[in-house]
């Protein structure tokens, strides 16, 4: 990392943990809550993203200490090249998991609501060709690309739920508590395990201009992103009833369905193809980037770049294990609480004791 250009600020950053949140309800979060606590599925998106944004202010707390340092160089600090090893390789299970599932899911997604009907492993494929090729590109290129096309992403996404406002029911948010208020508050402290792409900052820290420009970039990104997902989440609520809203695949591409503007609606499904396409190329190319860089910065290779194919091989041979989309669903579902210790307790433990080991260095050194 220390021979890398750190060049790309506030915008750039932002962008990238806005479109991590963004494809989370793209690939299904409504409907996920929605079976979980019926009509109060908006209460439990904004709650835990509440609590998703306070975690994240502690994490930039702690990071005061490292400026200019990634997850892995912090590891090394606190346990030597052991530290750096047993790090990079639980950091890299979670990311070739999320970012095969979100390849399976892409691929399905795509060739549904596309009017082209062609086979879903050739779709992955595809998809899979972008993303090696635009991987070359590395985390800076990967970045500057959310620039520009995450607002694309969010304009469309506006005018979606803008458009969606005449299909509003406001008794669909009855009952309030949905199927308990026990089990909303339960499932919103549960479903924080959900924000497992809060690794992203743990991995850009060493790209970005400054720390006031990283922590300014954290916190505008994940408040934009919490805000547009809970407001995706309540308009799909409001257009949809439960237990309707529990079974919809693909909740965001329902709610577009729907939508009437004259005699045209059909050209409001074509505006979305393009969003849904690009949301899914970023993630999957970022991810790809990372675990090329921790391969690479674990190793101390020169040539990481030879491990871009291999990668997105293997994540294409993880995604297609499952026998079908929705198995690959319940898998993920059942692995999120094992995903978010290994992207949100394992930093943040190493964070901490690295923040301890370097204070009581001080102190005896003072």
């Amino acid at each position: 990392m220390e021979n890398k250009i750190i060049s790309f600020g506030k915008f750039e950053t932002a962008s990238i943990l806005i479109n991590a949140l963004i494809i989370k309800v793209l690939l299904g979060l409504p409907q996920l809550l929605c079976r979980r606590v019926g009509s109060a599925a908006w209460i439990v998106s904004l709650v835990s993203g509440l609590l998703f944004l306070l975690f994240t202010f502690l994490i930039l707390k702690l990071y005061r200490r490292f400026e200019n340092k990634n997850l892995i160089q912090i590891a090394e600090i606190l346990g030597g090249k052991i530290g750096k090893w047993v790090c990079a390789l639980l950091i890299l299970l979670p990311l070739l998991y999320q970012g095969s599932i979100t390849l399976r899911l892409a691929a399905d997604t795509i060739n549904l609501i596309t009017p082209y009907r062609i086979p879903t492993l050739l779709t992955a494929v595809l998809v899979g060709i972008v993303v090696i090729v635009t991987a070359y590109r590395g985390v800076e290129g990967v970045a500057r690309m959310h620039a520009l096309l995450v607002p694309v992403i969010l304009i469309t996404s506006f005018f979606v739920l803008l458009a969606s406002v005449s299909s509003f029911q406001f008794s669909n948010l009855f009952p309030f508590w949905g199927l308990g208020q026990a089990l909303v508050w339960k499932e919103s402290f549960s479903s924080f395990s959900i924000y497992t792409d809060v690794i992203y900052i743990f991995l850009l820290y060493p790209y970005v201009k400054s720390q006031k420009i990283f922590r300014r970039a954290c916190i505008w990104g994940t408040v934009l992103g919490i805000a547009i997902q809970s407001m995706i989440v309540f308009g799909y609520v409001l257009t949809t009833q439960y237990p309707e809203n529990a079974s919809l695949f693909m909740p965001v591409y329902q709610v577009i369905r729907i939508i009437k503007l004259g005699g045209n609606s059909q050209s409001i499904e074509a505006i979305f193809y393009p969003v849904w396409i690009m949301s899914s190329l970023l993630y999957l190319s970022l991810s790809n980037n990372f675990i090329v860089e921790i391969i690479g910065q674990t190793t101390q290779t020169k040539y990481e770049k030879l491990f871009i194919i291999p990668v997105a091989a293997f994540m294409f041979f993880i995604a297609y294990l499952p026998p079908s989309v929705m198995d690959a669903m319940r898998i993920s579902s059942r692995f999120s609480f094992t995903l978010a210790a290994l992207t949100m307790l394992l930093p943040f433990f190493v964070l901490a004791a690295a923040s301890i080991k370097a204070k009581r260095r001080q102190t005896h050194e003072a």
